[in-house]
């Protein structure tokens, strides 16, 4: 929650200025804890306040969080949020992973995720079995393959949450992260398009639903095109579906235009409603950040769109103050971002 007329934009500059190049890397390695006299789980979750709950179920929802991503979901400023999660890594509720970078690149903040202490204890405090959080807390630690997409496209989520915070009458009410979607498909017994996060958006007068991309310009055109047509099957002639949107965001303009060729190409073969789709580059969002007008819309729209402009569905009785992001809105959400 960090104050909105600073001037530090939108969020993923800060991982992007070194990570979209093809020769740079990171590397990820655990931070070691500081000594401590650790105690049993009983006693633990008696001293866990509502806020570490709501981190810990983040972490279960997305994986990965980045230690300023979890300031601006969560905390006034770096100070105590620092020391809180420093008091995580010490129980061994939370696993930081100390981002180590090419000689000459800006230091990045640790990378938090969710402990197998830290999913047991979840699963205890929610009332479930502890199996599933569990063995997601595992994969997300022993499989970090796309740990940096992931938190990119998780950086998105914290800075449209973070941008709408201190306005009154909107902000984004559900996030629900890639492996969140592939398990509502599941249940719905759906073969569904599974995007990198679908979202929530709450107007005055409406809602905005969307799915992100989030194209880092590696994925080969073949796979783009089946699934933007994955998409528009999935979505044409389904009712209400001219007001579902899906972003692209991509690396360059060059990507935008290729992505655009692709998304064009699948409309022209559909003839009936189907979802709306907008590409956004980078450096738009580092520019005006994800409410501004940086939204390519149709195929020959020649203006940009602000976020806030676009179609909406009608709107849910959803409380603002459990907007993410606002003051205290885990209070109003025990079941995070994903939940009611």
């Amino acid at each position: 929650m960090t104050d909105p007329s600073s001037n530090e934009g939108f969020l993923p500059p800060r991982l992007l200025s070194h990570l979209v190049t093809p020769h740079s890397y990171l590397e990820l390695r655990d931070e070691l804890a500081a000594p401590h006299i650790q105690t049993t789980d009983s006693i633990l979750l008696r001293t866990l306040t509502a806020r570490d709950i709501a981190i810990l179920t983040a972490l279960d929802q997305y994986r990965y969080l980045d230690r300023k991503q979890i300031q601006d979901l969560f905390f006034h400023g770096p100070r105590p949020c620092q020391i809180r999660l420093q008091h995580l890594n010490a129980q061994h509720v939370v696993v930081a992973w100390h981002v180590r970078l090419q000689p000459g690149l800006h230091p990045r903040p640790s990378v938090y995720l969710l402990s197998t202490r830290g999913a047991r204890l979840l699963a205890r405090v929610s009332q479930v079995d502890q199996g599933p959080p569990v063995r997601r807390a595992e994969h997300a630690r022993t499989r970090a393959y796309h740990v940096t997409h992931d938190l990119e496209a998780n950086a998105f989520f914290v800075a449209l949450a973070r941008a709408s915070a201190p306005l009154p009458d909107q902000g984004l009410y559900h996030w629900v992260g890639e492996r969140g979607s592939w398990r509502a498909y599941q249940e719905a017994h759906e073969l569904g398009p599974i995007p990198d996060g679908w979202g929530r958006y709450l107007l005055p007068e409406g809602e905005i639903i969307f799915f992100l991309e989030w194209d880092r310009g590696t994925v080969p055109r073949a796979r783009l095109r089946a699934k933007v047509n994955h998409y528009v099957s999935y979505f044409r002639r389904r009712r209400g579906a001219a007001n579902t949107h899906v972003f692209y965001a991509v690396p360059t303009a060059a990507r935008e235009e290729l992505v655009r060729t692709e998304i064009n190409q699948a409309l022209r073969l559909v003839g009936t409603e189907c979802c709306r789709f907008w590409t956004v580059t980078i450096e738009r969002l580092q520019r005006d950040g994800p409410l501004g007008p940086i939204w390519r819309g149709p195929e020959f729209a020649a203006n940009l769109t602000s976020f806030v402009d676009l179609p909406t569905q009608p709107r849910s009785p959803l409380p603002l103050p459990g907007c993410i992001a606002k003051r205290d809105w885990w209070r109003h959400r025990p079941a995070g971002g994903q939940g009611a």
